[in-house]
């Protein structure tokens, strides 16, 4: 009989970049992956709060670094890749959370402006993130048939579901599922698994303004089964384990996070 292996959670001497991880889920993600291990880069759009929560990580024990960041700008996007290699050598792990909450407006009353914004925002900054991310790591190597990098990709319950308003929002979550479907096909070759999550509602700074609107509360509440929103934690947990060996067999596929809202 083979010998039992212990699936590891370990990060340990992996680089990771977590897109938007000065707050909510991002952050929850970067201080999770530096809790086992791994050196996380931060982004944000103030280099002030990617320094503040680099430097509350490495308080806690961990490595980090704040390079200051707008995915939608292909400058930034080249700098973050450049800054990171610079500090440590190479890109294990990219993490795609940057982007635009759900902001409810329906297609009769929709506008450029607002399209073109959450284009940018949750789609081609994380296509062309993942873009560079991708070139590093086929740079890098690998021994053949191993597969040490991943790409992970925010995607949402909302890419799921129909929800009336999000006709913006929800389909380019749609799209995000189905291009990590194709980035995993054209990156295994190069030892990079490509996954995605879909949470859904999370208590966030996002969602603050669903919570304090009592009726409104109720009504998600009777969406989700478990009959509670997320804690960010518990989205970063799921992350970690795809980016940990132990999640090393997943390629290509969506995982909801969510409650059970896109059941209910």
């Amino acid at each position: 009989m083979a010998e039992f292996v212990v699936p590891s959670y370990d990060l340990t001497g992996k680089v990771a970049i977590i897109t938007g991880s000065t707050r909510g889920i991002g952050n929850a993600i970067a201080r999770t992956m530096a809790h086992y291990g791994a050196a996380v880069v931060i982004t944000g759009r103030k280099q002030a709060q990617c320094d503040e929560v680099a430097a509350a990580i490495e308080a806690e024990g961990g490595k980090a670094l704040g390079v200051a960041t707008d995915v939608c700008d292909a400058a930034a996007r080249e700098n973050l890749i450049a800054k990171t290699v610079a500090a440590f050598g190479k890109v294990d792990i990219l993490v795609n959370n940057a982007g635009l909450g759900g902001a409810p407006k329906k297609m009769i009353d929709m506008d450029e402006d607002y399209f073109d914004k959450y284009v940018d925002a949750d789609y081609k900054g994380l296509y062309f993130m993942s873009q560079l991310a991708a070139r590093q790591m086929k740079e890098q190597g690998c021994e053949k048939g191993t597969h040490p990098y991943r790409i992970i990709n925010l995607a949402s319950a909302a890419g799921i579901k129909s929800p009336i308003g999000d006709t913006v929002y929800g389909s380019l979550k749609a799209a995000v599922t189905h291009l990590t479907r194709i980035m995993a096909n054209e990156l295994g070759r190069y030892g990079i698994t490509v996954n995605a999550v879909a949470p859904g509602y999370v208590l966030t700074d996002m969602t603050k303004d669903v919570i304090a609107d009592e009726k409104n509360a109720a009504a998600v509440n009777r969406m989700i089964t478990l009959r509670r929103y997320a804690q960010p934690e518990e989205i970063a947990g799921v992350i970690n384990f795809i980016a940990s060996p132990a999640g090393g067999y997943l390629d290509g596929v969506l995982i909801p996070v969510d409650g059970g809202m896109t059941i209910n």
